[in-house]
């Protein structure tokens, strides 16, 4: 395969200040039968049973159809502010207090404590650092689940990620030309764009990035660097790291960004 030089979709932005909205606590839902009350919950009590199962997760669709996974999946993804700089990001892991965030190692490198999240629906939180990849141009960030209510909370959901269990005879893994899109929110976060493409080789060697990447086409503009790339069921196949003028892209593969996270949580579990 011919040299490819990628360039880091990173863009220069002068910061902005932005406010958090506060909502008011909403009281609890009550669901009726026929003609009787069979059930009353909280949005609270909604919001932990879906992060505790393992359920908070965009929806996944039967049949292929980009358009409308384009909308199932606009809930898992934000914009990162970072010391003027922008780029994209997706919810990794919705947990019961916080949200956990993954995108590039080249974008969390301008991350400084006044650094921020924008998410699908305007919504904006600042974020902490939990840390980078050594290997793998990957990163995580944490927004705390408390600085939302529990019904703005109950609005995210986390990436999807391949699995055989989603459905019998769905591709767990991407093959060459499979149609796949990009979330555009770099040109403006309050209309994201989907940005098609397809896959060229599921797993090839880039000398750029020194590791198998994902390598497709499709057109990834400064401050895209972090967005997922996604199937046409909603599922999540990896992250944008790099693109060119020619419409190239390398995105680091889901199955790294899974390894990296378990590397980050092994970490946790042993440190005092």
């Amino acid at each position: 395969m011919q040299r490819l030089i990628f360039c880091k979709a990173v863009c220069r932005l002068a910061m902005a200040v932005a406010a958090i909205v506060i909502m008011k606590p909403v009281p609890g839902r009550e669901v009726y039968g026929a003609g009787a009350l069979i059930q009353t919950t909280t949005f609270e009590e909604d919001y932990k049973a879906l992060t505790r199962l393992g359920l908070a997760l965009t929806p996944l669709l039967l049949e292929e159809n980009p358009a409308q996974a384009f909308d199932n999946i606009l809930c898992s993804c934000v914009r990162i502010q970072a010391n003027g700089y922008y780029g994209s990001g997706s919810i990794f892991q919705m947990l019961e207090d916080e949200i956990i965030i993954v995108t590039n190692r080249h974008v969390l490198q301008y991350w400084e404590e006044d650094s921020y999240v924008t998410f699908f629906n305007g919504a904006v939180s600042p974020a902490v650092l939990l840390g980078t990849s050594k290997e793998a141009d990957v990163g995580f960030i944490s927004v705390p689940a408390g600085r939302f209510t529990w019904e703005e909370l109950l609005a995210f959901r986390n990436i999807r990620i391949p699995s055989k269990a989603d459905k019998e005879g769905m591709r767990e893994n991407p093959v060459e030309g499979e149609k796949i899109f990009l979330v555009n929110m770099a040109e403006n976060p309050k209309r994201p764009l989907k940005e098609e493409g397809e896959i060229i080789s599921p797993l090839v060697y880039m000398e750029e990035f020194q590791m198998e990447m994902l390598y497709g086409k499709g057109n990834a503009v400064p401050g895209m660097s972090g967005s997922g790339v996604f199937d046409g069921y909603g599922q999540y196949l990896g992250m944008l790291t790099g693109g060119n003028l020619t419409g190239e892209i390398a995105a680091v593969p889901v199955k790294v960004i899974e390894k990296e996270y378990e590397k980050y949580m092994s970490v946790q579990k042993t440190s005092p």
